[in-house]
């Protein structure tokens, strides 16, 4: 199965209280390099770096923003310090000219010999830090159709044999092999190529992370890995299936599309300790903050209610009704909401439990137990044919992080179900994605090299 890593570099939630934890060494590159460095070490497909942009809501400096790394200057950094291992960038379409995007992550492609994947993301938020009014969620996905058109007319720009590094006759490319584009859309215009040729992995990887139909659409004309929020086996085979058929619609293979649910697990040598664990980081959560953050997420009053009972099921909204309160959800929530109503309902968690794994797991599936469970668990949705592998969230840093890496992800090399080794070299064919073509053209008459 394929599997990344989320890096969150104190852990998710309130976990930065522990006193194992590496707050002190936040925004330092050690933090993330030592995370980075573990995980290839595991041998896993890639970590993928978030793009914090969302505004501060609650009492600022409470919480540390500890998804706030800048992804492409630290994908930069640890391309140096690393081998292997796949580096993800998010950027977002929103916010950046699609020239700079192209610019700078076949940049990153070349300084790490082909290891870099894109998270495109359209945002539902930070437009205040730029100074703009955010497009409707629409246009911000036809905005990214055409931002996507022009990173990969300036990614194929370059023919794979363009550059002949000729000395005898001081060529250094054949200009008949370079192929600037002229864009001009209704959002953007660009022209021109860039100034470098195709990189090693001929363009990115493109990961994606929308769980709406016009998400999926868009996934399924544009994304490589689409990283999913599923709590259920049967709904995550359904999504899954959805989005092979929709790739299959757009003219592209069903197995062109990796589709990784996220998992942020609680992982230990035992279940006690797994749940002795899931405790403590309760606890660091203060009570009140997390239930304020609940009623934001479900749209309902939960002041009076036992936080150590379900919440009743006549307080929630059903799934099936949720259009009704969506325009004052948060994006996120709106496309999640049924794994929380679910986490409320069927699994009949308590208040106080569901408010900690919403605060570490956002709408993932959080599953808590020992290394042997978590990975039969993953197991069952990999061979049911659920998804292609996990997008793991590491709940508290070093604790969670560390048994992830030295008891889960053993168990499942053990199972054959993960790599013991490397046998390749690009992200993509970590992934065991194809890489690009370039588009076959006619050449040029009268080139100056032939």
């Amino acid at each position: 199965m394929n599997l990344t890593m989320f890096l969150q570099m104190t852990g998710r939630g309130w976990a930065w209280r522990s006193p194992r934890s590496r707050i002190e060494d936040l925004w330092t590159l050690d933090l993330p390099l030592y995370m980075t460095q573990e995980a290839e070490k595991a041998k896993l497909d890639a970590i993928i770096l978030g793009n914090w942009l969302h505004p501060e809501t609650g009492a600022l400096g409470q919480r540390p923003f500890t998804g706030g790394y800048e992804p492409f200057t630290l994908i930069g950094a640890l391309a140096a310090r690393t081998d292997k291992i796949g580096l993800v960038a998010t950027s977002s379409t929103t916010f950046e000219h699609p020239y700079n995007a192209a610019r700078f992550l076949a940049m990153l492609d070349w300084l790490s010999r082909g290891r870099v994947g894109w998270n495109v993301v359209t945002s539902a938020d930070g437009e205040q830090h730029y100074g703009i009014e955010l497009p409707p969620k629409d246009e911000r996905y036809s905005r990214a159709e055409e931002y996507m058109e022009v990173c990969n007319g300036l990614w194929d720009a370059w023919d794979d044999d363009a550059v002949v590094n000729d000395r005898t006759r001081g060529y250094w490319a054949r200009p008949d092999r370079i192929h600037p584009i002229d864009h001009e859309g209704r959002y953007y215009k660009a022209q021109g190529q860039l100034f470098m040729h195709r990189s090693p992995q001929g363009r990115p990887v493109i990961v994606q992370a929308g769980q709406s139909s016009a998400g999926r659409d868009f996934a399924a004309r544009n994304a490589e890995v689409v990283f999913t929020a599923q709590t259920d086996i049967g709904a995550a085979r359904a999504f899954r299936r959805d989005l092979r058929d929709r790739a299959v619609a757009a003219g592209r293979r069903p197995d062109s599309i990796k589709v990784l649910p996220g998992l942020s697990p609680i992982v230990a040598e035992t279940a006690e300790q797994a749940r002795a664990f899931e405790a403590q980081l309760n606890e660091w959560m203060p009570l009140n903050i997390g239930i304020e953050r609940m009623q934001e997420i479900l749209q309902v009053e939960l002041g009076g209610l036992d936080p150590d009972r379900p919440i009743p099921t006549e307080r929630l909204v059903s799934p099936d009704d949720v259009a009704s309160i969506e325009k004052t959800m948060a994006p996120a929530s709106v496309s999640r909401y049924r794994n929380f109503y679910d986490m409320a309902v069927k699994d009949k968690v308590t208040l106080r439990e569901m408010a900690g794994r919403v605060d570490r797991a956002n709408g993932h599936y959080a599953p808590i137990g020992s290394a042997n469970q978590i990975a039969d668990l993953m197991q069952e949705w990999y061979e049911a044919e659920a998804c292609d592998g996990f997008v793991l969230f590491a709940t508290a840093v070093p604790e969670a992080f560390d048994a992830t890496c030295q008891l889960l992800i053993p168990e499942l090399q053990r199972r054959g179900l993960a790599r013991t080794e490397y046998e390749s070299t690009t992200l993509r064919d970590h992934l065991g994605l194809e890489r690009p073509r370039s588009p076959a053209r006619q050449s040029e008459a009268g080139s100056a090299v032939s």
